[in-house]
């Protein structure tokens, strides 16, 4: 089996060959070939003979990119990540193709990464950073909250969200949270509760929760306006959750009193560039970055070694699976 992995970054090129080199010392027969391009559709044409492709977040699916997947033999669509919005439902139904992600790669990578931005939003490291640098050891503007003196708010209490809130819990704070699926074992650290809930009575609102429809810009005018006086807002989840311009208008007028996101919405224009000493055209992103109550991380909380070497073996598992038994517990979009 041959598999072009897309959008290959440095660190992941001796991971993805020797994951394939152990596949094969088990007896499968698995053959990789890395491009740090993007899958798009002028470079579908590089899986030419491939059975499956495995691609990052930056990859869209359309129906004209799995069109020509399709032309080339592709079956599979692999995505080394637990999101899988990009892969097109219809377009890959469409020909035929089957997809799976990750839904767990590591069980501390993205809950660890959001208590950090957390601590650092509501201790305005920041501010004090800029503060220090500038040799100004005052205290003014820095006073903090502390974490365990705040209700959060949390949308989505999968397996990520568990992890976090579990951190959280041990931190003394109290944590609502709204899931369509509830889960027992959750209910020992959080209290279930409704979105209109969260937006009215949460200290601090942060999200693991998958985008669909439903939710896409459910941070908006209206429900900002909803939320309490100072509220902060923490996104390690996806940006198509947030509207960015309301998020910059209420920060403007103090309704937010901080925002950290690791995901921005437009993000696949700069993701993984160096942009260094060029004109970001984004006026919104350019302002979002010039505040001190706001931190933005460019989509690195999945980013440790554990965490890249279980999505590339995950992915291959995903691929073998498929073709040995017709099936995976994975897959996406199932018919």
């Amino acid at each position: 089996m041959l598999v072009v992995a897309y959008g290959v970054r440095p660190d992941e090129v001796e991971l993805l060959d020797e994951e394939a080199a152990a596949l094969r010392e088990k007896g499968y027969s698995v053959e990789v070939k890395q491009t740090p391009d993007y899958l798009t559709a002028e470079t579908a044409g590089q899986a030419e003979g491939a059975d499956a492709v495995m691609i990052v977040a930056a990859c869209k699916i359309t129906e004209a990119v799995a069109e020509k997947l399709h032309a080339c033999g592709v079956r599979y669509v692999l995505t080394r990540s637990t999101g899988f919005d990009q892969i097109g439902k219809e377009a890959i139904q469409k020909y035929g193709i089957r997809a799976a992600n990750v839904p767990v790669y590591s069980k501390n990578a993205v809950p660890e990464f959001t208590v950090l931005l957390m601590l650092s939003l509501v201790r305005h490291m920041k501010e004090m950073t800029h503060k220090f640098e500038a040799q100004d050891f005052t205290l003014t503007g820095i006073r903090g909250r502390e974490l365990g003196s705040m209700t959060l708010g949390l949308f989505g209490t999968g397996k990520i969200g568990m992890q976090t809130v579990k951190i959280l819990h041990a931190m003394g704070c109290k944590i609502l949270a709204c899931d369509p699926y509830e889960k027992e074992e959750a209910k020992a650290y959080v209290t279930y509760t409704d979105r209109d809930t969260i937006f009215r009575t949460a200290d601090l609102i942060f999200f693991h929760c998958v985008l669909t429809d439903e939710n896409r810009q459910m941070v908006n005018r209206e429900s900002i306006a909803e939320m309490k006086d100072g509220v902060y807002l923490v996104d390690t989840a996806r940006g198509g959750l947030i509207d960015f311009a309301a998020v910059l208008e209420g920060l403007k007028s103090g309704k937010i009193a901080g925002f950290a996101t690791d995901v921005y919405d437009k993000e696949a224009s700069f993701i993984r560039k160096d942009l260094r000493g060029q004109e970001i055209e984004d006026p919104v992103l350019k302002e979002l970055l010039s505040r001190d109550d706001v931190i933005l991380t460019p989509h690195v909380a999945f980013f440790t070694k554990t965490s890249v070497q279980n999505l590339i073996r995950s992915s291959y598992e995903n691929l073998i699976e498929f073709e040995t038994t017709g099936a995976c517990k994975n897959e996406v979009y199932k018919a």
